[in-house]
């Protein structure tokens, strides 16, 4: 009889163990869903971070189209003006003539002159510019 004792003993201590494995389980898993839970908040929380700064993005890139074209429209006039400025009457001229010129009338003025066309041969300048220094040199 005493084989019957342990036998009905152990029986409700191993069902016992069954159901607090069970609880632990339960548990783990309830634990392991809010977290799921949880991460799934976050997951949306950042999308709409991602979201808000994907239209701040587009909104600063067409700011910068933007300012790029009216820096563009402000480039344009001033480079219109400097291309047409040098047509404007030099039509007739070569490439190198004016810096003949300079050269002649270097040779025909003074040491003061000379000075002045090295300087200019030093440091190029427009030939709008080059024509204005050689009119002074000739008046």
């Amino acid at each position: 009889m005493a084989k019957k004792a342990s036998a009905n003993s152990t029986s409700p201590a191993a069902t016992n163990n069954e159901q607090k494995k069970r609880k632990k389980q339960a548990k783990r898993e309830a634990k392991m869903m809010l977290e799921i839970e949880e991460a799934k908040g976050s997951v949306q929380k950042a999308e709409k971070k991602v979201a808000k700064a994907q239209t701040r993005l587009e909104a600063r890139n067409a700011h910068l189209r933007t300012l790029e074209g009216n820096l563009t429209e402000i480039r344009t006039p001033l480079e219109e003006t400097e291309v047409s400025a040098p047509d404007a009457g030099f039509d007739d001229q070569g490439g190198q003539p004016e810096q003949e010129e300079i050269a002649m009338n270097a040779q025909g003025a003074g040491s003061d002159t000379q000075s002045e066309q090295a300087e200019l041969e030093q440091h190029p300048t427009s030939s709008v510019e080059q024509e204005i220094v050689s009119a002074e040199q000739e008046s």
